[in-house]
């Protein structure tokens, strides 16, 4: 198989600022990064609406203005395709495209990542349907990736394609995300009772909007998870603002993440 080679790129044009002095972004250590290989973090949806492509945009953006080196954000393709979306720009190929094309040893011409604001790597696309993304092609690009970033962030959908579960199987860290509501924490219950424990450290991130959320069955969760609970605010819509115009608003959050990822 082949090696998907990210080209380092000089970061000139994208102006580097103090994190401090930056609109939206969170105070040090917050998401600066600095060492490779860096942290592989894969979020998964346990029901819908958990706010998956919006926490992986989010994270990446904050730590692509705060870090010096790359950063990457992607998603394993399929229909939704939010990434491409909220970050502005696209890819001609999805991770699940490039990965077909390396276990098929075809030639990869072109970049693999297109460039966002503030340098972010992004590999995101059209909505997509019959490409699921072949196992070892989608774990040896991310693999790669890791290698060339400081962080690399991966939208992993709710795990029901077969690039979801490659994404899963290759993880530093995983972030399970679900809405603070009683009938997402039934449904999130389902889905994690059929996962063992990982071997990596595990955050479970949900989105309070209640005052009425589940905050003790949430932290029960968590104790059997062996994870981290990190609660995350409602924050307004990244198509209608950009993404480091939002941070703010989930500052605690992103900076709690930040920490997690250090472990």
């Amino acid at each position: 198989m082949q090696v998907a080679h990210f080209i380092d790129r000089s970061r000139r044009g994208f102006r580097a600022s103090s994190p401090a002095g930056r609109q939206g972004a969170l105070s040090a250590p917050g998401l600066c990064f600095i060492t490779m290989p860096g942290p592989l973090l894969v979020l998964v949806g346990l029901c819908g609406g958990a706010g998956v492509s919006t926490l992986a945009c989010l994270t990446a953006a904050t730590a692509a203005a705060q870090s010096e080196a790359p950063v990457l954000v992607c998603d394993t393709g399929g229909p939704t395709a939010g990434l491409a979306v909220y970050t502005g720009v696209k890819t001609p190929r999805t991770l699940a495209d490039t990965a077909e094309g390396l276990a098929a040893s075809e030639p990869l011409s072109g970049s693999l990542f297109a460039v966002a604001e503030h340098g972010l790597r992004v590999i995101a696309g059209e909505p997509q349907f019959t490409v699921d993304g072949e196992k070892q092609g989608v774990q040896r690009v991310l693999k790669d990736a890791r290698h060339a970033h400081v962080l690399t962030v991966v939208d992993g959908g709710t795990l029901a394609r077969a690039g979801d579960r490659a994404a899963l199987g290759v993880a530093s860290h995983v972030a399970w995300m679900l809405p603070a509501s009683d009938s997402a924490l039934t449904r999130a219950r389902r889905v994690l009772a059929r996962l063992a424990p990982l071997s990596v450290p595990e955050l479970i991130v949900a989105r309070w909007h209640s005052r009425k959320a589940p905050i003790r069955e949430l932290r029960d969760l968590a104790e059997e998870r062996r994870a981290t609970l990190v609660l995350m605010p409602e924050v307004r819509d990244l198509t209608e603002r950009p993404p480091l115009a939002v941070a703010s608003e989930a500052a605690l959050t992103l900076q709690a993440i930040g920490g997690l990822l250090r472990r």
